[in-house]
């Protein structure tokens, strides 16, 4: 009998513990101080984010790893060591190919189609509850960790970043808008005050490619008329208009008007000023929450002569003071901590670091950016 009530009073014990931290982790929500970040993904880079003087840091999940026990636990412990650091965290959910290995009705095709990744599957009522059961696992797993998630990646490029197979945009947007709102409620029921975003590239009003690629003016308002009673919020990629060239003031495409083909730090204004309309605004009646998720300036342009270090870090600095500058942005990520060979070749050097791990002028100047 006294064995039972010990047993019952640990039963107890545990039951308030874990009450007590569901309770925590639905106030969960790491408020940065700036908004100074970059992408980064692995636990050896903390402390160099954390000198380099970011608030926060976005990073890749790919979903073959919510399975696979020990990619969890490293996760988790990362994840850990940026709460640690101070150090908000947005975490991009990527459905990869590998993830059919464990789960195949989370992909939306049976072969694969060359995609870096795939539109999470809402064709069927197995793919939904695949994605559903995929979306708890990670949401509950680091549901006291995440401020902010990004469900997919630039969306409006559906045969590179989110395939689902060709169809008309409608229909696209049809189908990502139910995956969103499958994650969303999965997320807002573990961590209500978690914040949860649409990615987009630059490419505000370029048309559509055989049912593949749209631009974001055509699906900002269907996006919108499906999902307009979530909390939904925008993470765009804000790029120079060539990624081998670091300069974006007075890139041509990047134009001040409604209709210009893309948006970028040159003309941030306008889809800022889009989502101030009556219609696009969240249930609370404010303009949806706006982060920069991804933008690299390079240090490597044939444009400039190839290295060019120090233009890559005056860049750097006019572009967070541009985001800086409007009340919406939220974040401003750069692409990356440091230099992967496998980019150098096309000259994309976006890292503040090279490939040694060295030091760019662009480490300083970023570091500094913003300070009095």
């Amino acid at each position: 009998m006294k064995f039972t009530k010990r047993i019952m009073a640990a039963l107890a014990a545990t039951v308030l513990c874990v009450s007590t931290s569901v309770m925590a982790y639905a106030d969960f929500y790491q408020e940065p101080a700036s908004i100074k970040g970059v992408l980064i993904n692995s636990e050896f880079e903390v402390a160099q984010a954390a000198e380099l003087g970011v608030s926060q840091v976005i990073t890749n999940f790919p979903m073959s790893w919510a399975f696979q026990s020990n990619m969890m636990n490293a996760y988790e412990s990362y994840l850990n060591a940026l709460k640690r650091a101070g150090i908000s965290v947005t975490v991009i959910v990527l459905n990869d190919w590998a993830a059919a290995s464990y789960s195949p009705a989370l992909l939306p095709v049976a072969q694969p189609s060359g995609a870096n990744y795939y539109a999470f599957n809402t064709l069927s009522e197995d793919g939904l509850e695949a994605t559903r059961e995929a979306a708890r696992r990670v949401t509950g797993r680091f549901q006291n960790l995440v401020s902010n998630w990004v469900i997919g990646n630039e969306v409006n490029d559906g045969q590179a970043w989110n395939y689902i197979g060709p169809m008309d945009i409608d229909t696209y947007c049809a189908h990502y808008a139910t995956a969103f709102r499958t994650w969303y409620d999965t997320i807002k029921g573990a961590n209500s005050l978690a914040r949860v975003y649409i990615p987009f590239d630059f490419r505000w009003n370029v048309g559509q490619v055989e049912g593949f690629k749209f631009g974001v003016v055509d699906m900002l308002p269907r996006l919108n008329n499906l999902l307009r009673d979530t909390d939904y919020g925008i993470a765009w990629h804000a790029y120079p208009e060539v990624f081998e060239d670091p300069v974006f003031r007075g890139n041509r495409h990047a134009m001040d008007r409604p209709d210009t083909y893309i948006i970028n730090l040159n003309n941030l204004h306008v889809l800022t000023d889009y989502m101030a309309q009556t219609d696009m605004l969240s249930p609370q009646g404010t303009v949806r929450h706006l982060i920069l998720s991804e933008q690299g300036f390079t240090s490597l342009s044939p444009a400039h002569g190839g290295e060019c270090q120090e233009l890559q870090a005056q860049c750097i600095v006019e572009a967070y003071e541009a985001a800086a500058a409007n009340p919406y942005v939220e974040a401003f990520m750069l692409n990356r901590l440091r230099d992967e060979q496998v980019l150098i070749g096309q000259n994309y050097a976006f890292g503040l670091l090279d490939v040694n791990g060295n030091k760019k002028l662009s480490w300083e100047a970023y570091r500094n950016a913003g300070n009095p």
